[in-house]
């Protein structure tokens, strides 16, 4: 049940809920014959969608979650046996689709691989399961399987985690195969803005990482122009997933998971 209630919940306060929301009680407010209520309720549920979708406010809202982690370089990163990469980068294959799925997180497994093919690393563990209602056969971690082996990476350096559902199984399932592996303390690859969250929940259960932050999004901001006020769909997705972010980091801390 609490699997479910985290994917649903979040959604009440994410801009898109909160717009359905008060186009709901701007309905009510038609049903109670109150015009003026109901016409604010609708104009309010527009602004939140059009200021979350204005690039720059996307871009702000990721760039606060990003900021904690700065971009990885690879002359940074240590020497290490194992890495560990999460999954919500890519989706496994489904009909009529015949090949993995990258989304904008797949910057997650190509490090995995360009970190393995430079040597930095001996051993990947990909980490990530699937939901309940998920439409695919296949876990995650297998289909970022599929495409570390495109990418040179040999099937007998991988290794595959494929029962967690979110950032806080992704630790405890790891950490349950890194006592039966001479790792050290691993890498641990996911996106930026989600880096703050993954750290926590490994640290929180005694596990050191290192992080390795990538798949940054936003941008160093330019002057303003009068186009940046136009609603774009990736700048909404930017705020949704920002906001998402703050508020998994707000729930793990309330749980002590973080």
């Amino acid at each position: 049940m609490y699997i479910y209630l985290s994917k649903i919940l979040p959604l009440m306060v994410l801009p898109i809920g909160i717009a359905i929301e008060l186009c709901l009680l701007a309905l009510f407010y038609i049903k109670k014959d109150r015009g003026r209520a109901a016409g604010l309720s609708v104009l309010f549920a527009v602004a939140v969608l059009w200021v979350s979708s204005m690039p720059p406010v996307g871009n702000a809202l990721m760039g606060r979650m990003e900021r904690v982690y700065p971009p990885a370089r690879l002359v940074n990163v240590p020497t290490s046996k194992c890495l560990i990469v999460l999954g919500g980068a890519v989706d496994p294959i489904a009909p009529p689709r015949e090949e993995v799925e990258m989304n904008e997180a797949a910057d997650r497994v190509r490090w995995a691989a360009w970190l393995y093919n430079v040597a930095k690393v001996q051993t990947i563990i990909v980490s990530g399961g699937k939901q309940p209602w998920s439409p695919y056969e296949d876990s995650e971690a297998m289909a970022i399987r599929t495409l570390l082996l495109e990418w040179r990476v040999p099937k007998r350096m991988i290794v595959l985690e494929e029962k967690s559902r979110n950032t806080r199984e992704n630790a405890v399932n790891t950490i349950d195969m890194l006592k039966h592996m001479d790792c050290g303390t691993p890498l641990l690859v996911t996106s930026a803005a989600h880096m703050k969250r993954a750290v926590g929940a490994f640290s929180v259960l005694g596990q050191k990482v290192n992080p390795v932050p990538v798949d940054i999004r936003a941008i160093e901001s330019r002057d303003f122009m009068w186009i940046d006020l136009l609603p774009t769909a990736d700048a909404l997705k930017m705020s949704t997933d920002a906001v998402r972010e703050w508020i998994g980091q707000k729930v793990y801390g309330m749980r002590g998971w973080n």
